[in-house]
């Protein structure tokens, strides 16, 4: 059944956005005037994840293997992006603390979109289809990348080979792991209850 699944998804982005928020909060600095728009973004990022999810849980491993397996799944799409970035020339400089964009506006608007949103969306596209061996499997996790990229992942590319990959990669890991246990446990629960509930 798909709802319970949507459900769970719209509540793994609103999970990893306050982490993300909680986190910025204490490690760099607040940015809570975020939270509306964020909300929002993370409810729409949600939905197409969940559906992700309920296209691939099929042939995911059983609990508490699945959420392990969409961890590694969401890793496999952004690793590209991560890699991409840290083996070119560094989208800002960093002085003094103050960051200084270092190549032409139009260098940087194409590597976000091609190094990050193109790759995350094609290398999940094509994890969906191996995982899910259906067209929809494959275009549900290509949105999901896509989505995700443009979520919780937008700052790959300019962290890449800068004194931030680490508190970047830390950051992203985090929102990662707690948007998983929501959406695996949040979906298994409802699913549970729908069952029952029609016995």
């Amino acid at each position: 059944m798909l709802t319970p699944h949507l459900i769970a998804g719209v509540l793994a982005g609103m999970a990893g956005l306050l982490v993300f928020l909680i986190i910025h909060h204490y490690w760099i600095r607040p940015i809570w005037f975020i939270l509306p728009f964020g909300l929002f973004i993370a409810g729409l990022g949600g939905l197409a994840v969940g559906w992700a999810y309920h296209e691939l849980s099929p042939n995911l491993p059983a609990p508490p293997w699945n959420g392990l397996a969409f961890v590694a799944l969401i890793g496999i799409i952004l690793a590209p992006a991560i890699l991409l970035a840290e083996i070119r020339q560094p989208l800002f400089s960093i002085a003094e603390g103050e960051a200084e964009l270092a190549v032409p506006i139009w260098y940087a608007v194409a590597v976000f979109i091609l190094e990050l949103l193109v790759t995350a969306a094609l290398v999940g596209g094509l994890a969906g289809w191996l995982i899910g061996h259906t067209p929809r499997a494959a275009l549900a996790t290509a949105l999901a990348g896509f989505i995700f990229a443009l979520g919780p992942g937008h700052n790959i590319p300019f962290l890449g080979s800068t004194p931030g990959t680490l508190k970047g990669i830390v950051i992203l890991l985090a929102i990662i792991l707690s948007a998983t246990i929501v959406l695996v446990k949040s979906s298994s629960l409802m699913s549970g209850y729908i069952m029952n509930r029609s016995i």
